[in-house]
């Protein structure tokens, strides 16, 4: 009996082991017919196209009686010239017919025609961004010109590789162009000869914020050699002289900026929505309140914090493991599909930086407002991406409310130059002053809580730190 009853449980056991076998091999639905879990992307903003993630950051109009007429994102007219030269490319461009040109010929073309249109990309954009098709993978260019006489148009992609291909009749073009020409420009010469006298220095009566004990000092100043150039003898007026080198092409109104401050605010970013973005099973998610009120969540492995001013910083340090080459399409493609995903594309958008470090791109961008963009610390979007993902993302984007202030012109060009030589005149008595960029832009204080933006001419000298100087009293920001 004993033996009947081992002789069951052993024939129990090897037909319970077959049976279990089967369900393991057979029992199952095959991987391609498993049902995977969907996780759809809850983008704050549509992601914009491709034309609209990189705009020029200059468009330059030369007329033919060689006037120059200049636009900076988000100015008056900017938009209607990029998008007339975005649709001829893409309506009539056909890469097979571009011809390679050397920079000889493409110097000899620009003094050929008298009329042409350009834009000047920083960074660059892929090329593929414009036509949507490219026959070299991410070929990338710096500029494109439209150049024509009274019949032809041609345009020439500028970068490591010249490119000229025909667009067809002039009139295509030109009827876009005429009606905006109201925004005349100078290009400063490669040597600038700056001489201002006291009286130009303090014209239009404007009070500069500034003590007794500043006056003096700077009367100080103005009675010692500059640049190795003893003062001016102007009679009874003194005169200060400099002589400035430029790089690159520098451009400066003609005429009057008018500007004022305004107040600015914080993005107001639903914050469920943004944690989900950053961390798909929130049960996962780990909350911790800090003691400066920031709030911290955590699964391990990625981090978000979202500051009370408003400032988001994400980290995923994870994701460098396993990691390939990405192309530089693609990363643009991936970081303003993350700002769509994780609280929007902000109006005025547009890439200031890239960072090429291998298998990861570093990017940044900024915003302006009525053509003049935002500058301070840490104020935009930086992000760090490769092909797995987002590695790490700050956000500190400032919404404009109304003027705080009446509007003013901004000091002249000459002035502003004049006093950031001045503010380190040791430095110049000393070095050549080589200058690499003049600007107004809109400067974001980073002292105490943020609440407006002030109009300033950025300035920046070869050796130096870039300036910032109050478009009124010209005192450093």
């Amino acid at each position: 009996m004993f033996e009947k009853i081992k002789s069951g449980m052993l024939l129990f056991l090897i037909v319970s082991s077959i049976f279990l076998t089967y369900r393991l091999w057979f029992g199952q639905p095959s991987l391609e017919e498993e049902s995977m879990p969907h996780y759809e992307e809850a983008f704050f903003t549509a992601p914009p196209v491709s034309s609209g993630i990189i705009q020029p950051a200059q468009i330059i109009f030369y007329d033919h009686d060689h006037t120059i007429h200049f636009y900076r994102r988000g100015s008056r007219g900017f938009d209607r010239l990029w998008s007339k030269g975005l649709n001829l490319i893409k309506e009539k461009v056909e890469l097979k017919n571009a011809k390679s040109i050397s920079k000889s010929d493409l110097e000899g073309l620009m003094t050929t025609f008298s009329s042409r249109l350009v834009y000047n990309f920083k960074p660059s954009i892929p090329l593929v961004f414009m036509t949507g098709t490219s026959v070299i993978d991410d070929l990338s260019f710096e500029g494109a010109v439209f150049l024509w006489d009274e019949e032809l148009l041609y345009v020439i992609f500028i970068g490591e590789e010249n490119l000229l291909l025909p667009l067809g009749r002039a009139d295509d073009l030109q009827g876009g162009v005429s009606p905006v020409l109201d925004n005349p420009h100078q290009l400063l010469p490669p040597v600038i000869e700056l001489a201002l006298s006291r009286d130009e220095e303090n014209k239009d009566g404007v009070e500069k914020e500034a003590g007794e004990e500043e006056e003096k000092e700077a009367d100080d100043v103005g009675a010692a050699p500059v640049n190795g150039k003893d003062v001016i003898d102007g009679g009874d007026e003194q005169q200060l002289g400099w002589e400035i080198e430029t790089r690159g092409e520098i451009y400066v109104p003609e005429g009057d900026i008018p500007a004022a401050e305004v107040r600015l605010r914080e993005e107001e970013i639903d914050r469920e929505q943004l944690v989900r973005a950053f961390f798909i099973d929130l049960s996962l998610a780990r909350l911790i309140e800090e003691r400066d009120g920031a709030l911290y969540y955590t699964d391990g492995e990625k981090g978000l914090r979202i500051y009370p001013s408003g400032l988001v910083e994400f980290a995923f340090p994870w994701l460098e493991r396993n990691s390939s080459n990405i192309s530089y399409s693609l990363a643009l493609q991936k970081g303003a599909e993350s700002m769509s995903l994780y609280g929007g594309w902000p109006s005025g958008a547009y890439l200031e930086e890239v960072e090429n470090r291998g298998r990861v791109y570093r990017l940044l961008w900024g915003t302006n407002h009525e053509g003049l963009a935002f500058k301070g610390e840490q104020t935009g979007c930086e992000m760090e991406i490769n092909d797995q993902g987002v590695l790490f993302y700050r956000r500190n984007i400032y919404l404009v409310g109304e003027e705080i202030s009446g509007k003013m012109p901004f000091r002249s060009y000459e002035e502003a130059l004049y006093q950031a030589l001045a503010l380190d005149e040791q430095f110049f008595r000393e070095n050549t002053p080589v200058l690499l960029a003049l600007e107004p832009v809109y400067y974001i204080p980073s002292a105490g809580k943020v609440e407006k933006a002030i109009p300033a001419w950025s300035v920046h000298f070869q050796g130096m730190e870039k300036k910032y100087l109050h478009w009124v009293t010209l005192d450093p920001l």
